[in-house]
Parts: C-alpha cells; sequence; structure tokens
C-alpha cells in the first residue's frame, strides 16, 4: 500500500506536467473514482494460512480485525490528503465458502457448510469498515468514503433458485479436486459446459455473472449493502475541495 499511494503521488505529478498544471491535474484527480478491496488477501493469504501463521499468533480474529481497520484508516486518510474525494472501498466477499476453502477443510460437497471462523471474520471486517468509513465521513462533514458490504452482497447473490442459472455456488466451473477447488484452472482441469450456471470460475475468482450481480449491487444497492449510499449516487456528487 504505501509503493501503492506513492505512485498515485507521482502520477499527480507527471498529470500536471501533461494537462497544464497543478490545479488542472487536481480537479481531475477530485472527480476521479479511487477503488480499493480491502481484506481479502489479509484473511486467506496472511491470518487464515494453514496449518498457522504469525498474525494468528499475535491477534485473535478480532484483535486482527481491528489492527487490519486501523491501518487501513491511515491509508484511507492518506488518499484524501493526496486529492481523492470519491473513494470506493470494497470488503471481503464469502470467502469461507469459495472452492478452494472447502476443497481444504475436506468436506463432501453435498454438506452445505462452509468454513465458519473465516466467515465470522469476513462479516465482522465488513461491519468494521462500514463503520470506519462512516466515522471518517463524518469527521470531514462530507461524504467521501463509501463501503460495501461484500459478504452481504455475496451472501444474497449467491443464493439463486436452484431452477435458474447460477445454482452452483459451490463448485468452480474450472479447476480440478473436490469442488473443483484445488490448484489453478489449465487446459488439463475439469471445465463445466456452462460457466454462466456458476457462482465460482476457478477456486477463488466469481464469474462474469457473478460480479455483474455484484456490480448491480455496488451501483444502485441499497443502505444494508452500500454505506453511506450506492456508488451511483456518489458519481453524482460533486466533490471537488
Amino acid at each position: 500500500m504505501p509503493e501503492q499511494l506513492a505512485s498515485f503521488e507521482r502520477y499527480q505529478a507527471q498529470l500536471a506536467a501533461l494537462v497544464g498544471g497543478t490545479e488542472q491535474a487536481r480537479r481531475l484527480v477530485n472527480r476521479a473514482m479511487v477503488l480499493l478491496a480491502l481484506g481479502t488477501e489479509d484473511f486467506v493469504r496472511n491470518y487464515f494460512t494453514l496449518p498457522f501463521s504469525a498474525r494468528a499468533r499475535q491477534y485473535t480474529p478480532r484483535g486482527f480485525i481491528d489492527y487490519l481497520i486501523s491501518e487501513y484508516v491511515k491509508i484511507l486518510q492518506r488518499l484524501f490528503e493526496l486529492g481523492a474525494r470519491r473513494v470506493l472501498v470494497v470488503g471481503p466477499g464469502r470467502i469461507g465458502c469459495v472452492p478452494a476453502q472447502l476443497a481444504g477443510t475436506g468436506r463432501d460437497e453435498d454438506v452445505e457448510e462452509c468454513t465458519s471462523e473465516i466467515e465470522n471474520a469476513a462479516l465482522l471486517f465488513n461491519s468494521e469498515l462500514a463503520r470506519a468509513t462512516q466515522q471518517m465521513n463524518s469527521q470531514l462533514q462530507t461524504d467521501v468514503y463509501v463501503a460495501a458490504n461484500t459478504y452481504m452482497i455475496s451472501l444474497f447473490s449467491s443464493n439463486f433458485p436452484v431452477e435458474k442459472p447460477g445454482s452452483n455456488h459451490k463448485v468452480a466451473c474450472c479447476g480440478q479436486g473436490p469442488y473443483n477447488g484445488e490448484g489453478q484452472c489449465t487446459p488439463a482441469s475439469n471445465l463445466c459446459p456452462n460457466r454462466d450456471e456458476y457462482v465460482f470460475w476457478d477456486s477463488y475468482h466469481p464469474t462474469e455473472r457473478a460480479i455483474a450481480t455484484i456490480l448491480e449491487f455496488i451501483l444502485d444497492g441499497p443502505p444494508e449493502f452500500m454505506s453511506p449510499m450506492n456508488l451511483n449516487t456518489m458519481l453524482a456528487l460533486n466533490n471537488e475541495t
């Protein structure tokens, strides 16, 4: 993140040289939308790494979430200092239900059960992320930050009726092993006949159809999914300051 912030700062200097000055560059940056996807890698590639991780020995799950939020608040504050006025932060989805996690548990594919500890962490992180962004907006007295509760969006959008496309929400379209959740999607992998009937393309990533459904919630979703407003409302605001 520090490297990305430094790149963002360098970009603005380069932009100023291209558009005729610092003020013109500032206006473009103020009107841009900045997207950050937070939390997923912190959990699946760090805290919940098996058989153990240094962070898991250092923190309880709640303590780790508090630590993450405190660090991300600093990053979001720095983005504001660098001119960002429309910032969309996206928390983790149902990362305890992705095929890779289900394959690692050894559960039978007929069992409707996700990895509860990771699920609970993702749910709490999303809630704390929304709370933190609301506090920052209150301090700034303007709505700069919008938080997408991707966990709740994923929970709602993955519950497709079985008779409709998208009903297969556990097994990946492309992969191998239980749930097609082991390894990467390669020419030698199992491949489903119709990816539109699946929520996951590979062991971690959603299909295009699933992403389109999630995006609908981000663009037009109600407050229980988007805090304090959805993306279309955010983009309609004039936050040039």
